[in-house]
């Protein structure tokens, strides 16, 4: 293994050494200019030194321009044991950019008549529970739950439920479509689906397993042919059968097979993985079966893909079967083809990698892949496979530029709002930049593609630890600039067009007062987001390595900098009891007494899980004598307080009664004051407050 990763590895640097256009396919190269040179160095800095702050061993990055590579190479070290450098020809998961080659064929499909967007799920066996019809373009746009169409919200579990609706109209498998009509047509040789681990018996060392194969062989061809007396050769009088439907038939298979042949119906199928096994005078069979059926002027229906069972016997010195069972599969057979090409590709793939504590520090060390593959994940592919496929989108190679645009065209929620997925893509605007791009984020894996359509560029990136997309925004707000890679790429390349001058480079490890200088200096540009996103990306990257002083230096020059005090109407107004700067696993307490009934205004900021209702970090108020609650924070009744969806406000006012109270605080064990795990509120305070209402 270590010697073919070594030979793989040493072809890879050999072509990347020899001049441009001189590898693989020139015709996806193209000639440099030298200020293009000169912002690829720059861009080559700015990615290394994000890929080493998110202690990422190897990415492979690419650029492509005008259709064509720009620039494409790899950082790091595809095996941290052995030092072998990452390079454009370095494989990787997608994860779910897999999801992007499953809208294409999917589309395919849709143009050729054999899906309609529209259709309900249930046509094709899928049972999902809904307040309504879930229809395919609610898999594909993440809009299936709750009332469907609704409301966005990304679900890998229900877009992967588009694996049958591919088998079912077309009776192949994702797999072998994405091989006829993606994978081969562009010469994607270093692309393959992934492929669990196989426990495979071997096979006897018996002159009964070629002999079965070559039996196997001439019954496919009887089939195929029609030969219906060739069948009978095979099938002893009056076998049994057992349905895939678990009935069993007690009656002569060949005349019933035969008869049908004979009939006018006509059969295609095809058999693989063939396994062959003994036990004393009786052989067995296994192998997978799939193919078509069409009755004598009829439409073709499909056979399979299903698993079939032959139970073999010698008479008069020829195998015949004596007895089948054919049953259907729940999901689909892994081909030979498949299987070789997977083997091939994991030859060049790096090795994977998670962040773990090592004596009290994070360090990347040895994990494993994901072993599923379906149209929600599971596809590995190289740089340049990546760039191919992306140029063929572009020239509408997979897909005509009506079916395309519809891919990436938002979809309308049913309440007229614009969502942020299109069918497989995210869509999003950014400064009037129309941005098409998906991210992936799985165990020791991540990617993201970005493609910028106003200036023909597209920007890939893989890495083999999920550290391209932990600690960001991709999935819960959709934002691609919350990349620390995707938005360098739009600084150095998109940006500096829209704002007129190139954005300035921060120094996040110099002092506070440095980072804040220039930030400040920045506030009156059109930028100024700009770097306030970057602001929040580098707390949230130190935060993801472990550097909890350095997040919480970012947090406070984004608070010092950014952060709201009070609500005007609040801030004057006379505090009679308050617990502010809450942190993680705190339960705080602050007594007060009214003197008389009083209306009193309670502001309050924490934690809200709105998907269950509930508040992780929460004030309230009790009588101090009953101990009764007489007022508490609910997430039904919170505002949005700024930056993270699950910062949670309530200003109201009340009227309590005289008497003595605890106003009270409790967080839970994360995103608290100065050690968040998400953007914080807008407001620099984190707890309760109670101020009088003159």
């Amino acid at each position: 293994m270590k010697l073919n990763r070594f030979l793989a590895t040493a072809a890879a640097l050999w072509i990347v050494a020899l001049p441009s256009g001189s590898f693989g396919q020139p015709s996806i190269k193209q000639v440099v200019s030298s200020a293009e040179k000169k912002q690829l160095a720059q861009f080559e800095v700015t990615l290394d030194k994000l890929r080493e702050d998110r202690m990422i061993p190897a990415i492979s990055a690419a650029i492509v321009k005008n259709r064509k590579v720009l620039w494409a190479r790899g950082f790091g070290y595809a095996d941290l044991e052995q030092k072998i450098p990452a390079t454009e020809h370095t494989a990787y998961h997608l994860a779910s950019l897999t999801k992007t080659f499953a809208s294409t064929i999917v589309m395919q499909l849709l143009k050729e008549g054999k899906v309609r967007l529209d259709d309900p799920v249930t046509n094709y066996g899928i049972a999902l529970p809904s307040e309504g019809v879930i229809r395919v373009k609610h898999l594909l746009s993440h809009t299936s739950q709750g009332n469907p169409g609704e409301r966005y919200q990304y679900s890998g579990d229900r877009f992967g439920r588009l694996d049958k609706v591919i088998l079912q109209v077309t009776g192949r498998s994702f797999a072998d479509l994405l091989f006829e009509r993606i994978i081969e047509p562009l010469g994607l040789d270093e692309t393959a689906p992934n492929v669990p681990p196989q426990a495979i018996v071997p096979e006897p060392d018996d002159p009964a397993v070629k002999e079965i194969k070559e039996a196997m062989e001439e019954l496919r061809k009887a089939y195929n042919d029609g030969n219906a007396d060739a069948l009978a050769q095979f099938y002893v009088p009056n076998n049994s059968v057992f349905r895939d439907d678990g009935a069993v038939l007690d009656y002569n298979q060949e005349a019933y097979i035969g008869g049908a042949l004979r009939a006018g119906y006509k059969v295609s199928v095809e058999t693989f993985n063939i396994r062959v096994a003994r036990v004393g005078s009786t052989v067995f069979s296994t192998s997978y079966l799939q193919g078509t059926l069409t009755p004598p002027n009829g439409t073709p229906t499909r056979l399979g893909p299903s698993r079939v069972t032959y139970v073999w016997v010698q008479d008069n010195g020829k195998w015949k079967i004596a007895h089948t069972h054919q049953s259907e599969l729940n999901g689909t057979p892994i081909s030979e083809k498949r299987l070789q090409r997977f083997e091939e590709v994991s030859q060049k793939m790096a090795l994977p990698y998670e962040l773990r504590n090592q004596g009290g520090t994070l360090s990347p060390v040895r994990g494993s892949y994901p072993t599923f593959f379906g149209t929600a994940a599971g596809l590995i592919t190289t740089l340049l496979d990546m760039a191919k496929y992306d140029i063929a989108l572009d020239q509408n190679k997979l897909l005509d530029q009506q079916t395309q645009q519809l891919a990436w065209t938002p979809t309308i929620s049913t309440k007229g709002e614009t969502l942020p997925y299109g069918l497989g893509w995210f869509i999003q605007d950014y400064y009037g930049i129309r941005l098409i791009w998906h991210y992936g984020y799985w165990n020791c894996n991540s990617s993201l593609i970005v493609k910028v359509p106003h200036k023909n560029l597209t920007f890939i990136v893989m890495a083999n630890t999920d550290a391209l997309s932990r600690a960001t925004t991709l999935g819960a707000n959709e934002d691609m600039t919350s990349s620390p890679m995707g938005l360098a790429f739009l600084e150095q390349f998109v940006l500096p067009d829209v704002f007129g001058e190139p954005l300035p480079t921060i120094n996040w490890k110099g002092s506070s007062d440095e980072v804040k200088a220039t930030l400040e200096r920045a506030m009156k540009k059109k930028y100024a987001d700009v770097l306030k996103t970057e602001l929040k990306i580098q707390r949230m990257t130190f935060s993801s390595v472990g550097k909890t002083e350095e997040s919480k230096r970012m947090a406070r020059i984004y608070m010092d900098l950014y952060g709201k005090k009070m609500p005007a109407e609040t801030a004057k107004a006379r505090i009679i009891a308050k617990i502010d700067r809450v942190r993680d696993s705190e339960d705080r307490t602050e007594e007060f007494r009214l003197d008389s009934e009083q209306r009193v205004r309670i502001f309050v900021l924490g934690e809200g899980i709105l998907a269950q209702g509930e508040m992780a970090d929460y004030g309230f108020l009790e009588d101090s004598e009953t101990g009764k609650t007489v007022w508490q924070m609910k997430a039904s009744e919170s505002l949005h307080a700024g930056g993270a969806e699950k910062n949670r406000m309530v200003d109201t006012v009340v009227t309590l009664p005289a008497g003595k109270y605890r106003l009270r605080y409790k967080s839970d064990d994360s995103h608290s004051y100065d050690s968040w795990n998400a953007d914080p509120p807008d407001y620099d305070f984190w707890g309760i407050a109670i101020y009088s209402v003159e």
